[in-house]
């Protein structure tokens, strides 16, 4: 990852100091320093000079790593980082952590002869970690002098306890800072009721990038669509989610594979419902689906059954439909090849139930089609152009009688 320079970090700072200006304030009584940084568009202090950021390195006896160098000659110091950190140190506040929370003690009890170099770096980082967080909700941030990357950066660590998770590492400041930057967007991508929408020139340019993602995956472009997908998920971009976990589910994965609201989305239910109900049925995983109530609820407890009892058989509309019958039944007398080549073929003229909907997916359920899935095959699938969508028809899938 290309590290901000200096002027870069005076823009992406600005950037940021002027969306955090401009979000609603959620109903909270501001304080002095939260008025006056919205009233200057900048949650930074002034820039700190080369003789302050040189006192600074006396007071420590280190040298300060690159990125975080170049961060405090455009600002000396930071409020709001994400949305656990309320103030992030400069030249004056930056020091030695030295066990002062006594978390050594704690990391170290779960190390054994199996720990590997992360597990005890995990440990390690209590004692000698330069300590970042000034005011935070009990989360720590540390910069470690022995974890240096061959740029000579040092690598940042936090921990929350009450994340219940081991501390995330990031390869440098400039890599934190870009991950707060999206914490703050994904904190407010979904307003409550009655608050107004959080946009901006970054949830614009993010909603459009879905919006490509979608037309790529249609395509037949999986892999791009889903970095794209990945990217403006982490700044919580609504469908960007839904629509990554559609991918995942065809390449294999079920591990923290939701849908989201689409699930419960009457318009997608039936391709999606079966899928989580099977997985459930296999894994445990939560079910019904989150912000299932009233009928969706039903719904989907009537699916699970159909699941448990071996009776659910997806159905579609049009060609693609008359293929699904017409797999099951090679599917039934064991001619798995010919089953599978059968959906994939009418895999062109299968039309999207809406605007979120990637790829078919009901079928992943049904006791006969589902069988069908290997990475493989999902990857095949995802590489097919489909609704309505031109693109280049995989080798594999071509020329098949």
């Amino acid at each position: 990852m290309p590290r901000i320079t200096a002027w870069d970090w005076r823009t992406f700072l600005l950037k940021w100091s002027g969306e955090w200006a401009d979000c609603p304030a959620d109903g909270e009584v501001l304080g002095e320093d939260d008025v006056a940084a919205r009233r200057a568009r900048w949650l930074g202090g002034a820039p700190a000079g080369e003789e302050r950021i040189a006192a600074m390195e006396r007071r420590l006896g280190r040298r300060m790593p690159p990125s975080y160098r170049e961060f405090l000659e455009v600002s000396d110091g930071w409020q709001h980082a994400g949305g656990f950190v309320t103030l992030l140190a400069g030249t004056a506040d930056a020091h030695w952590h030295d066990d002062a929370s006594g978390l050594a003690d704690m990391f170290e009890e779960y190390l054994d002869e199996d720990s590997g170099p992360e597990q005890r770096r995990e440990a390690d980082i209590w004692r000698r970690g330069l300590q970042l967080d000034v005011e935070s909700d009990a989360t720590y941030v540390l910069m470690d002098p022995e974890d240096v990357g061959e740029d000579g950066d040092w690598a940042v660590y936090t921990w929350a306890g009450w994340r219940a998770a081991p501390p995330r590492r990031y390869a440098n400041f400039a890599e934190f800072m870009r991950d707060m930057h999206r914490e703050f967007h994904s904190l407010r991508a979904y307003p409550d009721a009655g608050e107004p929408e959080f946009v901006n020139d970054t949830t614009r340019a993010l909603d459009a990038l879905v919006d490509e993602a979608r037309r790529e995956a249609l395509s037949g472009g999986w892999e791009r669509a889903l970095a794209a997908l990945d990217e403006a998920k982490g700044y919580g971009r609504p469908r960007a989610a839904g629509l990554g976990d559609q991918i995942r589910r065809l390449l294999g994965e079920t591990h923290m594979v939701y849908f989201e609201s689409l699930a419960t989305d009457p318009r997608y239910a039936p391709e999606l419902l079966p899928v989580l109900a099977a997985d459930h049925a296999a894994h445990s995983w939560d079910f019904p689906p989150r912000g299932a109530d009233g009928d969706s609820a039903k719904a989907a407890n009537a699916t699970l059954a159909q699941v448990r009892a071996g009776t659910y058989r997806h159905t579609a509309d049009g060609a693609f439909g008359e293929a699904v019958e017409r797999a099951r039944e090679l599917a039934r007398r064991r001619e798995v090849d010919a089953a599978w080549r059968t959906l994939l073929e009418a895999l062109p003229r299968w039309e999207p139930l809406g605007a979120d909907h990637l790829a078919p997916l009901g079928w992943l359920a049904d006791p006969l089609l589902g069988p069908l899935l290997t990475p493989e095959r999902g990857r095949e699938l995802l590489s097919t152009p489909r609704g309505g969508q031109a693109g280049e028809t995989p080798t594999s899938a071509a020329g098949r009688p």
